[in-house]
This record gives C-alpha cells, sequence and structure tokens, in this order.
C-alpha cells in the first residue's frame, strides 16, 4: 500500500462486472482511503450490495456512470430509489453522456437524467476517435449546452433555434 497518499484513482473501466472488481471496492470501503473511479461505472449492475459498498466507501468527489444509450434511462431511475434508500448523495453523481451524430438522442438522454434527477452532474463527450469525425454541432452540444448548463432551462432544439444554429453545420 502507499504510505505517500491516502487517495487512489482506479481506472477500471467495468469495475462492477466481475467479482473481483467488487471485491476490491468492497477491500477499499474498509480502509481510509479516499477513491476515485475515473470510468463510468454500469448502472445496470447497481443493486442493494453494491449500493451498501458504494455507501461506505469514501469518494474523491464523484461517485461516475455512464449513459451512452436510451435502454440505460431506466437503470437510472433504479439509481435514484436505491441511492434514496441507501441515503448516498445524489449531488456525488457525474454522469458521462456519450454525443453521438443523432443530437436527439443525446438530448433525451440529457432531459430525462435532468428530470430524474436536478442535482445530477452531466458531462458531455463528443464521440470520437479516428473512424469518426466530430460534427460542430456535437461540439456545439458537448461544450456549451451540456457544459454551459442550458439544458436545465431548454431542449437542444430551442437552443439551436435561439442560437442560430442547423444541423448540417
Amino acid at each position: 500500500m502507499r504510505s505517500s497518499s491516502d487517495k487512489l484513482a482506479l481506472m477500471d473501466n467495468n469495475i462492477l462486472a466481475c467479482e473481483y472488481g467488487i471485491n476490491q471496492l468492497r477491500e477499499l470501503a474498509e480502509t481510509n482511503f479516499k477513491i476515485d473511479l475515473n470510468q463510468g461505472m454500469d448502472v445496470a449492475l447497481l443493486n442493494d450490495e453494491i449500493c451498501a459498498i458504494i455507501k461506505k466507501l469514501k469518494w474523491i468527489k464523484y461517485i461516475r456512470f455512464s449513459c451512452d444509450k436510451l435502454y440505460q434511462l431506466p437503470h437510472f431511475e433504479n439509481l435514484v430509489r436505491l441511492f434514496d434508500k441507501h441515503k448516498i448523495p445524489k449531488s456525488k453523481v457525474f454522469i458521462y453522456v456519450l454525443v453521438q451524430k443523432d443530437l436527439e438522442n443525446a438530448d433525451r438522454r440529457v432531459q430525462e437524467l435532468h428530470r430524474l434527477c436536478r442535482s445530477f452532474n452531466l458531462y458531455a463527450q463528443a464521440e470520437r476517435n479516428k473512424r469518426i469525425k466530430t460534427d460542430k454541432l456535437q461540439l456545439e452540444f458537448a461544450q456549451r449546452y451540456v457544459y454551459g448548463r442550458c439544458y436545465k432551462k431548454e431542449n437542444f432544439e430551442i437552443y439551436c433555434k435561439r442560437h442560430s444554429l442547423k444541423s448540417s453545420e
């Protein structure tokens, strides 16, 4: 174990998917380490046992999840229910939102997450890799609409009209 710091950043992109990862979290919950899981956990794997572990962990700042697809939204409804049951502050929830070419889909996820819990912290990331070119509107959605918290007062269609933005940009 490290003696120079009480903080650990774990870089596991799906720690809840295997018993080994869950056991690591269970063990960390019994220490004084403050942790950061810098990848979004899979919200579909949340249950009472996992929430009991999450509650005991000392978090550096956020409890991170990701919402890349519409089918994940019911799992966030379950997160709200479980976090309320276990008295875990939802203001500590940080959600990565993948922004692909279908901005209507991304906005539906953002609007629904905001409706579920106004204290969720959302971070939109435009999809990027060697094969996919990110367009200006995806960047506008991620960098100004979500990061600027405009989603709290209007949907993206209204935002685009107000800023004279067109989907062909």
